[in-house]
């Protein structure tokens, strides 16, 4: 009777060399824990950045890496998410993702104008992403908590009708981490 084989399994190593000695050192497993949920396709992340610093702006988007960063504030600040424009825009073409600044394609300036309610704003938003040749996720930057609560209402439908399946809302709503919908 024959033993089974070992199964093969793959261990990484480091070489280290000293002189004219070679050692493989077993390498550690890296320190940073998985984050869930793990984004999918279908995954919209509504993001209240008054309340995160650059860091962790920077860091979430190099856990979830986005597809789409959709700017729905009166006032796009670039400087609270990076150091300056320049580097948001090196932070955003390093994920792939594609920038939208989508009050200032609609002329939009202030929350006060019934414009700038998402009932008036989701159709624009539809036929941007429904005619892009991509998919999520999806970043929703929002400086005013209450237009983060109308969108978080109108937000669903238009998303689904774009990906064609059940879309999974998180919310970034400070420093502490992420709270999974609905919205309190």
């Amino acid at each position: 009777m024959t033993e089974p084989a070992a199964l093969p399994h793959l261990r990484l190593v480091l070489t280290i060399n000293r002189g004219q000695e070679t050692t493989d050192k077993p390498l550690r497993p890296q320190e940073k824990q998985l984050c869930f949920p793990y984004p999918e396709e279908s995954t919209v992340f509504l993001i209240y950045l008054d309340s995160i610093g650059r860091d962790q702006f920077a860091r979430i988007m190099g856990d979830f890496i986005p597809r789409w960063i959709i700017d729905v504030r009166a006032v796009p600040r670039l400087d609270n998410i990076a150091a300056s424009r320049l580097s948001a825009f090196t932070l955003f073409e390093r994920t792939k993702a594609s920038y939208i600044d989508l009050f200032g394609r609609l002329g939009i300036r202030s929350y006060r104008v019934a414009e700038s309610h998402p009932t008036y704003w989701s159709r624009a938003l539809f036929d941007v992403l429904k005619n892009a040749n991509r998919t999520g996720p999806y970043f929703f930057l929002f400086d005013n908590k209450d237009l983060l609560r109308k969108a978080d209402d109108v937000l669903p439908e238009v998303i689904q009708a774009v990906v064609g399946k059940v879309v999974q809302f998180a919310h970034i709503l400070n420093s502490d981490g992420m709270k999974n919908a609905p919205m309190e």
